[in-house]
């Protein structure tokens, strides 16, 4: 009789775990796609590198633009 019990105590436990992983997948799944955890791609990080890399070209050039800008009014005020 005891390892009747002790059989149908692993069964429950192995489908308890089961269910517990299954959820737990499930909804750090859906987490992760709704952009609720902080686990990025490679590719996503790689696109935000790209991203700054742009944005720091671009203030670059209008840096340029604003000292021969600034050069032009000098030269316009004498």
């Amino acid at each position: 009789m005891g390892e009747i019990v002790l059989v149908i105590a692993i069964i429950f436990g192995s489908i308890t775990i089961t269910t517990l992983g299954c959820v737990w997948m499930g909804t750090s799944y859906a987490a992760k796609k709704k952009g609720l955890r902080n686990g990025a791609s490679q590719r996503e990080i790689e696109m935000l590198q790209q991203k700054v890399s742009n944005v720091q070209q671009e203030m670059d050039t209008l840096k340029q633009e604003v000292k021969r800008l600034i050069k032009i009014a000098k030269g316009a005020s004498e």
